[in-house]
């Protein structure tokens, strides 16, 4: 509705072919702008947070399952396949940020249809999380790039080193299990610390240069993924290990 909007008006301010047709043409403009925008705001508002948890699901479905594959590369001892990984969750940055843009664009409609104000809440926690998870993602990436560096220079790596990422992966997927639910994350925080815990038991395993990188960007990436579950930053660094 609101796109359709947008269009009158665009095509109302393009020039006419007759000088005689621009007032009519804005008005008709501006007089569908305002119908589509009523529509869309007061008379059938969409749902923002079922929107959120459709854009949002596939993405963090596809972000956990690659962390996913880059553990069961790095406990093969595959380069190929964690680069693999690697490659898709690049491809996916546009998924990402378009998932961002919706997250967004929903908290807007909770804001200003009065039929979405009791959304605006959640909405908030959506938003909130969003940030944080955003740079879990980048975060995640860089890990994953770690892994191949790791595998191809054939460093020790100790069982823990891939159960934390696939553990990390796990929460990721329990989060927004949480979040469809309406309740507070606990499951998927407890799922992020042992994460953190079998990185901390990778690292007094012995690692080398990159397996050290892998096993600090899992402490990162749990903090990110705590704030995100409502915890102030000073707290999930501190149970993260960060």
């Amino acid at each position: 509705m609101v796109q359709a909007g947008s269009t009158a008006v665009l095509l109302g301010t393009v020039e006419p072919a007759g000088p005689d047709l621009a007032v009519p043409r804005t008005a008709n403009a501006l007089v569908g702008g305002g119908v589509a925008v009523l529509v869309a705001l007061l008379l059938l508002p969409l749902n923002p947070v079922r929107v959120v948890h459709r854009a949002a699901g596939p993405t963090l479905d596809l972000f956990a399952h690659q962390l996913t594959v880059a553990a069961e590369a790095l406990a093969a001892g595959d380069p190929g396949r964690a680069d693999a990984a690697l490659q898709r969750l690049q491809a996916a940055e546009a998924e990402r940020r378009q998932t961002t843009e919706i997250v967004a664009a929903a908290a807007e409609v909770a804001s200003l249809s009065p039929w979405r104000w009791r959304r605006r809440s959640q909405l908030r926690r959506y938003e909130h999380a969003a940030t944080h998870l955003e740079l879990a993602f980048t975060n995640s990436r860089n890990m994953v790039r770690r892994v191949v560096a790791l595998l191809d220079a054939r460093e020790p790596v100790p069982a823990d080193l891939p159960a934390a990422v696939e553990t990390f992966g796990q929460s990721l997927r329990l989060l927004h299990r949480d979040f469809l639910a309406g309740r507070t994350p606990e499951i998927a925080r407890s799922r992020a610390l042992h994460a953190a815990e079998a990185a901390r038991r990778a690292r007094a395993a012995g690692l080398g240069f990159s397996g050290t990188i892998v096993a600090s960007q899992v402490f990162i990436v749990v903090g990110e993924l705590l704030q995100a579950s409502g915890l102030t930053k000073p707290e999930a660094d501190r149970m993260a290990g960060v």
